[in-house]
């Protein structure tokens, strides 16, 4: 076999035998995408991807799918908290619970404006605390977006356990 053969014999076995582990992640389970099924923004913490939905018109909503992209029943968190900071107004406390159909948390809020407003979610997961701050412009939902509202990349807080190497958002 000339040379110039099996080095490439020698690298597509290679890529053959890495390109499977590239695609699994996270305890072996194969890595699903992350688009955003609801319209809001997706971050993610171990096998856990969560995204965070709010409507301009008021309302959040929260909803989990594993590492896979698998729908995962909203049960699998709790103690949802939900903030709103908008700039010179009161804190808003959004209250959450669990959709009748058991897929998502849900909670009514006052309208929403992406400019200058931030969401402040957290729940418990696998007995860990998991908080996030994020812009409203980077979880209203796509088709309700200002036009006006220039996009801003998500923040995280010091103390959030989503800032670590092993979670990511998108």
């Amino acid at each position: 076999m000339k040379t110039k053969s099996l080095i490439r014999s020698i690298a597509l076995a290679g890529l053959l035998l890495t390109v499977p582990l590239a695609l699994r992640a996270h305890n072996g389970v194969v890595h699903g995408d992350h688009d955003a099924h609801h319209g809001g923004f997706v971050m993610m913490y171990r096998d856990l991807h969560c995204e965070v939905v709010a409507d301009a018109k008021g309302g959040v909503q929260l909803y989990l799918t594993d590492a896979a992209r698998a729908d995962l029943p909203a049960a699998v968190v709790s103690d949802v908290a939900v903030e709103i900071e908008r700039k010179g107004f009161p804190l808003e406390s959004v209250s959450m619970k669990i959709s009748a159909s058991g897929d998502f948390w849900e909670g009514k809020s006052k309208p929403l404006v992406a400019q200058g407003t931030m969401i402040h979610a957290a729940f418990v997961f696998q007995r860990e605390p998991v908080v996030v701050n994020l812009p409203a412009s980077s979880v209203l939902s796509k088709s309700k977006k200002s036009a006006a509202a220039a996009p801003v990349a998500p923040s995280m807080s010091p103390k959030s356990s989503m800032g670590s190497s092993e979670h990511h958002g998108h």
